[in-house]
């Protein structure tokens, strides 16, 4: 048998990330997203940061006047791509589309090449602002999932706003070789419009270009995979197309504030919001079941006094929304005061067990402190659903793994008057246009995004 050449660190690192981010576009998407940039109607160089397969190079070529055998009229349409066998996919692709013009071969292959750059965008690519137009489905990946070869040269030319995501750093590169008259139209995730971790993203990019235009995409059909992926699952993406401008030009400036990609760019209410009528908490993740928080059964053997009820959204009545009696319970310590010698051979036999990320310090301590206030009735809300679903706790329960925790704020307005918003359409039409979204309808539920929920339509609740 013959012997497998090995692949060396950068080779086997670009691999996994084009089967992590190998996600094509398809022709009528690419079309729809040429006429929003008015391409070619202007002079000018276009730009794809991300060609893949030459989708977007080949659709931008077809609108050009590309007579036979002349490489100069290819000349303004140029693309980077990093994988090897995504630079042959295009090439191939550029040379049929020019080959159907009547090119010969030979040159059609030159011609290919010299539209096609092989290389690192973020790296390679072009630093100066020569490319009017640019266009494409940059890729998406956290930081954090990146292979290690990726992330230490990154790491060295990335500036800090740009290290959440591959997507967010593409945007930033594509912003920062913008000419005064250029223009964006990118196919993206929705998260970096709406998640409260690329605020400093948007305020950086908003120093240079603002929204023209933005509008959500089907799935569904909006992509299409190559060979290399695995297929038969849509793709985990929530795409948008988006054009963004200088400043100057754009319709809405882009700041730190979320976007909503629905319709309503830049939607920012009147006061007063939730945030201004009621507190808004999170709950504690106190490390794996067993540790901190036990069965009932087991926390028999403990002292009453150390211990409190637990809840989690399984004791949640998913059809009445009635919270169940607690079935668990926490154990509660305090960093200057050492448990009971109960508590304490409970913990030292079971503390092996907590990840790394959830050890502390003082050893009897759980991972997140117990700082909620339990003593009045509060709102527990599941931090994942197709709906904002408040649960009522009574006094002395404490939720648990992050679901969200309200109770009322300092001013005269009740906890059924902020049930009560919750529960109503107005607030689920506007979770619908700001919320993130997830898998199956459903939506990304934080604090932040239920203290911006606008309260004014609820007036005669509030005062």
């Amino acid at each position: 048998m013959p012997m497998l050449i090995p692949q060396d660190e950068r080779e086997l690192a670009i691999e996994i990330l084009h089967a992590a981010t190998a996600l094509y576009t398809t022709t009528s998407v690419v079309d729809v997203l040429l006429d929003r940039i008015g391409w070619p109607d202007a002079d000018g160089k276009l730009i794809d940061p991300s060609a893949g397969d030459g989708a977007f190079l080949v659709q931008a070529l077809a609108r050009l006047s590309t007579p036979k055998d002349d490489l100069v009229s290819l000349s303004r349409v140029h693309g980077w791509e990093l994988h090897p066998g995504a630079v042959a996919s295009g090439r191939e692709r550029i040379v049929r589309h020019l080959q159907i013009k009547g090119w010969t071969l030979d040159v059609a292959q030159e011609g290919a090449r010299r539209v096609i750059h092989e290389g690192d965008f973020l790296t390679d690519g072009p630093k100066e602002g020569c490319f009017r137009f640019i266009a494409g489905n940059p890729p998406f990946m956290r930081f954090g999932h990146l292979p290690e070869f990726f992330k230490s040269i990154y790491r060295q030319v990335l500036p800090d706003v740009a290290r959440g995501d591959l997507l967010h750093a593409f945007l930033e590169r594509c912003v920062q070789i913008m000419p005064e008259d250029g223009i964006i139209g990118c196919i993206s995730s929705d998260r970096w419009l709406i998640n409260e971790t690329s605020a400093n993203l948007r305020r950086c990019l908003g120093q240079k270009v603002g929204i023209s235009h933005v509008a959500r995409l089907d799935a569904s059909t909006s992509f299409y995979q190559p060979k290399s992926r695995r297929r038969g699952s849509p793709p985990r993406i929530h795409p948008v197309e988006i054009v963004l401008q200088p400043s100057k030009c754009a319709l809405q400036r882009l700041t730190d504030a979320p976007v909503s990609p629905d319709g309503v760019v830049g939607e920012v209410a009147e006061t007063p919001v939730l945030g201004d009528i009621a507190t808004v908490r999170i709950a504690p993740w106190l490390g794996p079941h067993g540790i901190f928080v036990l069965d009932a059964d087991k926390a028999t053997a403990l002292p009453q006094a150390e211990l409190v009820p637990a809840v989690d959204t399984d004791d949640v009545d998913p059809e009445k929304d009635q919270l169940g009696t607690p079935t668990r319970y926490a154990i509660r310590t305090r960093r200057d005061i050492e448990p009971s010698p109960e508590v304490q051979g409970h913990l030292r036999g079971e503390l092996g067990r907590m990840p790394k990320r959830g050890q502390r310090s003082t050893w009897w301590m759980p991972p997140e402190t117990i700082t909620l206030s339990l003593n009045k009735p509060a709102l527990l809300i599941p931090r994942i659903g197709k709906r904002i679903r408040p649960i009522r706790l009574p006094a002395g329960i404490l939720p648990i793994n992050h679901n969200l925790y309200i109770i009322e704020g300092s001013g005269s307005v009740s906890l059924d008057a902020i049930e009560d918003i919750l529960r109503s359409s107005a607030t689920h039409a506007w979770l619908e246009r700001n919320a993130p979204r997830l898998e199956n309808g459903y939506f990304d539920i934080r604090s932040g995004l239920i203290r911006r929920i606008p309260v004014t339509d609820h007036s005669q609740q509030i005062h």
